[in-house]
């Protein structure tokens, strides 16, 4: 089967999309947790956060520029006139337009470090929105049980992506250093243990309804079908992550808490298994968010057989 190059490179930005909006929600996350944990979320952070929701803002005006492009079956170049017709006169200019909204609105929050967390919020959220009204979710229509649920499940999947790979990083850089004690390090893992969970939760029950709502009307069984293919793919990714998580909480992180609660010296050995288990994670959570982008461009029935 050819795919349009136009679609390629679409396929391609909303995966760039899903980690950008994933890594600022995990960010955002991860500072939070820092807080509650005693620690000091550092402006870095925030300047990162607001630079990622800035990049999500520039990718949607790429994005709009190919769908203009696509729709109109114009070349790339000359894609100018059809941009104005998709934002006033179809119903994914209206989806961009409060998605592009929330990405410029987290941004401006981002900028303004804990006081702006409200509006940062508040712009992922409207971006997630804009997201799910352009997807499938919306063929129920708009404000439809469908949407909603959909809307649910990216925030958690970007929440759970998002804070592993957030917290993968931070915890080989800025959470590494002398001045956070063990007992300050292992209240953040254990924090980030508890929030994956919870999130994985809602992702697999979000997710669930979502798979059954697209195979309704399949009309093939679901592995003869590119799009199932790619599910179980996806799905695979999912459980290797699972299984790389619970193996922090359930083995690594009890080990962790006694070593740090009794300043042991092989604290520092668990630290860094726990640590390798989350990149491995993390590195899980790259290939889910960006078949999750191919999923989000593949049409149920589609290669059907």
């Amino acid at each position: 089967m050819t795919v349009d190059p136009l679609v390629t490179a679409q396929i391609a930005l909303a995966a760039v999309q899903n980690l950008l909006f994933a890594a600022a929600m995990g960010l955002f996350a991860c500072g939070v947790m820092q807080t509650r944990s005693g620690l000091i979320e550092h402006g870095a952070q925030r300047v990162w956060r607001a630079g990622l929701t800035a990049a999500l803002a520039c990718s949607a005006l790429a994005y709009l520029w190919l769908q203009a492009a696509v729709m109109s079956g114009s070349p790339l170049a000359e894609a100018a006139p059809a941009v104005v017709a998709v934002l006033t006169q179809s119903h994914f200019g209206v989806a961009w337009s409060v998605g592009f909204a929330g990405a410029l609105l987290a941004a401006l929050g981002g900028g303004f470090g804990r006081r702006g967390s409200p509006v940062f919020a508040a712009g992922l959220f409207l971006w997630v929105a804009g997201k799910a009204a352009a997807s499938h979710a919306a063929d129920a229509g708009d404000f439809s049980w469908r949407e909603a649920n959909h809307v649910v499940h990216l925030l958690a999947t970007a929440l759970w992506a998002g804070s592993v790979i957030a917290a993968a990083v931070l915890l080989k850089g800025r959470l590494r250093g002398s001045d956070v004690s063990p007992e300050q390090r292992t209240a953040f893992c254990s924090a980030l243990s508890h929030l994956a969970t919870s999130a994985l939760v809602v992702v697999l029950g979000t997710g669930f309804y979502n798979v059954l709502q697209d195979t309704a009307h399949a009309g093939a069984p679901l592995l003869d079908m590119n799009w199932g293919r790619l599910l179980a793919a996806k799905l695979t990714c999912v459980m290797a992550a699972i299984l790389l998580g619970g193996w922090n909480r359930l083995v690594v992180l009890p080990d962790l808490r006694a070593r740090a609660h009794r300043d042991d010296p092989d604290y520092h050995v668990v630290q860094h298994r726990f640590n390798r288990a989350l990149v491995m994670e993390a590195a899980v959570m790259f290939a889910v968010l960006t078949l999750a982008a191919v999923l989000g461009h593949t049409a149920p029935t589609a290669g059907a057989g």
